[in-house]
């Protein structure tokens, strides 16, 4: 069940390019989770508020420090919610990231 790759992404601060300008340093974890159902009344209230909900991922709450984008599967997503089911479980409600069709 925990059989799926997710890579948490974050901000960690800023490096300079050899012309002195700021790029930011990103920070990726890999963790293990799963792909839970789309909760269908969650998914259509998000469509009509034009938000396209795409994936719920579960992780462990311990893995987990407000990441605001993760990769699942190639593709880059933004985190819309995190739900924490269980002692065990977070729930993340992700969306892909508009413009974006693949990770770094």
């Amino acid at each position: 069940m925990w059989d799926e790759e997710i890579t948490l992404v974050s901000s960690d601060g800023f490096t300079e390019d050899e012309l002195g300008q700021q790029k930011p340093k990103i920070k990726k974890i890999v963790v293990l989770g799963f792909e839970k159902p789309m909760n269908r009344s969650e998914f259509y209230q998000a469509g009509q508020s034009g938000i396209e909900l795409s994936h719920t991922l579960i992780i462990h709450p311990f893995e987990y420090n407000n990441e605001q984008q993760l990769i699942f599967r190639d593709e880059l997503l933004t985190v819309v919610r995190s739900y924490r089911a269980s002692n065990e479980e977070l729930e993340l409600i992700c969306r892909k990231k508009a413009g974006d069709s693949n990770s770094e």
